[in-house]
C-alpha cells in the first residue's frame, strides 16, 4: 500500500513542463514533426545530439519549436533513489512550407 501511495505522489509531483520558441508571425502552412531528446543525470549529460533546425527543416525557416516533458516522457523516466538517471523530453517543431 505504501508503494502505491509513493508512486502516486511521485506522478503528481513530477508534473509536465513546456517551453516554446516562436520565429516571427505564425504561418498557416506549416509541417509539424516531433522527436525525443534524451538526457541523463539531472540533465547534465545529453545522450542525443542537439537538434539542428536547419537540417530538420530542410533549409526552410522554422515557425515554432516546443520542448516539453510530456506524460509519456515521464513514464519513460528512469530514477534510482534520488537520482534522475534517464529523462527524455519531446521536441515538437514546425517548419514553414515554401510559398510559391
Amino acid at each position: 500500500m505504501l508503494r502505491i501511495i509513493i508512486t502516486s505522489l511521485y506522478i503528481i509531483i513530477s508534473g509536465c513542463s513546456t517551453m516554446s520558441f516562436v520565429n516571427g508571425p505564425q504561418m498557416d502552412q506549416t509541417v509539424e514533426r516531433e522527436q525525443w531528446h534524451h538526457i541523463a543525470l539531472f540533465g547534465l549529460i545529453e545522450l542525443s545530439r542537439p537538434m539542428d533546425v536547419t537540417y530538420n527543416c530542410a533549409n526552410q525557416q522554422w515557425d515554432t519549436i516546443t520542448v516539453e516533458k510530456s506524460f509519456f516522457n515521464g513514464i519513460s523516466d528512469v530514477s534510482w533513489p534520488y537520482v534522475s538517471v534517464y529523462s527524455p523530453m519531446s521536441i515538437i517543431y514546425k517548419c514553414r512550407q515554401h510559398l510559391d
